[in-house]
């Protein structure tokens, strides 16, 4: 099954999800929140389940965006702005999510001023993330790229074997975590091989333990 790379914490993430706002639907696994190029007003706070984000580039490939998880908000920008979607998003499993219109957002706020707040709060986040790529797209080696990747994820994924080593349970392909890291298969292969080789983290079925002395800050 595969892991989610993005599943946001804290009070303003809780709030969103408790907001009474929106409407709660459900989706079965494979279906489309949203295509690629469509124009519509609506956004989504992911209750349960995952939500695939990806794009179709002009030679066909598709490439990974993210894996949305429980708190994730998604579709917001082409819904805000009105503008053709740049990805597509369908659930990975059965899903529960809150649904927004944008052209509802006045009305939102009317009811619940900490709602504001809160969508600021997950725009921002999402905005951070966005930047964090690009710098590492352009400043960070292969190995850099991959560990900063691994450690957002031991957030919300890590088991701990002892006070500084967290256990990852992921599922992701070479593939995908290229898409995430702007690297090709062949080069997060060769990158994994070389920290594994190096000591900086070990790999199992299914599993990737961090070594302390492999924290990107260290490297």
């Amino acid at each position: 099954m595969t892991s989610e790379t993005w599943m946001p914490r804290g009070e303003f993430i809780t709030h969103l999800l408790e907001s009474g706002l929106g409407e709660r639907v459900h989706f079965l696994e494979g279906q489309y929140l949203y295509s690629q190029g469509e124009i519509d007003y609506r956004f989504y706070v992911l209750v349960s389940g995952k939500v695939y984000v990806s794009n179709i580039g002009s030679n066909g490939q598709e490439s990974t965006f993210n894996i949305m998880g429980p708190g994730s908000l998604i579709g917001e920008a082409a819904a805000f702005t009105a503008l053709p979607r740049y990805s597509a998003a369908r659930t990975l499993e059965a899903s529960e999510l809150l649904r927004f219109q944008a052209n509802k957002l006045e009305e939102y706020i009317q009811k619940s001023s900490r709602f504001a707040a809160s969508l600021i709060y997950a725009l921002s986040i999402k905005q951070r993330q966005a930047v964090a790529r690009l710098h590492q797209a352009v400043f960070e080696s292969p190995e850099q790229r991959i560990l900063i990747l691994l450690e957002q994820m031991a957030e919300t994924h890590a088991d701990r074997i002892d006070a500084v080593n967290p256990v990852l349970r992921i599922n992701l392909t070479h593939e995908q975590i290229g898409n995430l890291t702007n690297l090709s298969r062949v080069t997060v292969t060769r990158a994994l091989q070389r920290l594994k080789r190096e000591g900086r983290l070990q790999m199992g079925t299914g599993s990737i333990v961090l070594k302390r002395a492999a924290r990107s800050h260290d490297l």
